[in-house]
């Protein structure tokens, strides 16, 4: 995949239109264009600009490889993560696979489904569902 099918893939993902992404970075929307029909290549002001915006993974935005975004990892202090250990009744074990559950993307936005979902959000419920019929499918 050409670095502006990835362009195009980025703003389907965080459903923007040209105009909208142009706009963000600041540049001319046929721009954008031309970068997504790989007319021209963008330069590094557009894509550290990307990057920083929204926090777009520069591996994957060169070469397709890894995942779209940067990690949203959470540095957890100890006094928090005993609080949560002792209000949960967790053993070290039990809370070492929950901090790595919750240190992959995909878990993590799983969990923050679960607290759409009880927020009221019924499209994060759909959501959670077609998440779990593909783990399903995966694993069985």
């Amino acid at each position: 995949m050409s670095i502006g099918k990835r362009i195009k893939e980025i703003k389907t993902t965080l459903n923007l239109t040209s105009a909208e992404l142009a706009e963000k970075l600041q540049i001319p929307v046929r721009t954008i264009g031309s970068y997504e029909r790989d007319e021209a290549q963008p330069g590094p002001k557009f894509l550290n600009a990307l990057i920083e915006t929204y926090k777009i993974n520069i591996n994957w935005l060169l070469t397709g490889k890894g995942n779209m975004f940067i990690s949203k990892k959470v540095e957890l202090d100890l006094n928090y993560l005993a609080k949560l250990q002792e209000r949960l009744n967790l053993t070290n074990d039990e809370l070492a696979g929950l901090i790595d559950i919750l240190d992959t993307d995909a878990s993590r936005d799983m969990v923050l489904k679960f607290i759409e979902i009880k927020k009221g959000n019924k499209d994060a419920l759909d959501s959670l569902i077609l998440n779990l019929q593909g783990i399903k499918a995966i694993y069985g």
